[in-house]
C-alpha cells in the first residue's frame, strides 16, 4: 500500500475513534444531566416536606402553649379544692370534738 493510503487509513481510524469517544462522552453527559435533574427534583420535594413539617411543628407548639395554660389553670383549681377540703376537714374535726 502506498504511504498516502496508509496515512489516510490511520487518520480515518483515528477520526472514528474520536467520534466514538465523543458519542460516549455525550451519553455520559446526558446521563449526568438526567441524574442532576432528578437530584434537583428530590431537593425540591425535600424542601417542600421540610416547610410542611415546620408549619406542623409551629402549630403543635401553639397547641402546647394552650395546653400548658389549661394545665396551670387546673393546678390552680386543684390547689383551691385542696384548700377547701382541708378547711372542711378541719371544721369536721372541730365539730366532732364538740
Amino acid at each position: 500500500m502506498p504511504e498516502k493510503k496508509k496515512e489516510a487509513v490511520v487518520i480515518q481510524e483515528a477520526i472514528q475513534d474520536i467520534e466514538k469517544e465523543v458519542e460516549n462522552l455525550q451519553l455520559q453527559r446526558k446521563s449526568l444531566e438526567t441524574r442532576m435533574k432528578h437530584i434537583a427534583d428530590d431537593i425540591s420535594v425535600t424542601q417542600s416536606e421540610e416547610s410542611k413539617l415546620r408549619e406542623e411543628i409551629s402549630a403543635l407548639v401553639g397547641k402546647e402553649g394552650i395546653l400548658d395554660r389549661k394545665r396551670n389553670q387546673l393546678k390552680g383549681r386543684m390547689d383551691e379544692l385542696k384548700s377547701k377540703i382541708a378547711k372542711v376537714s378541719k371544721i369536721k374535726e372541730e365539730l366532732t370534738e364538740i
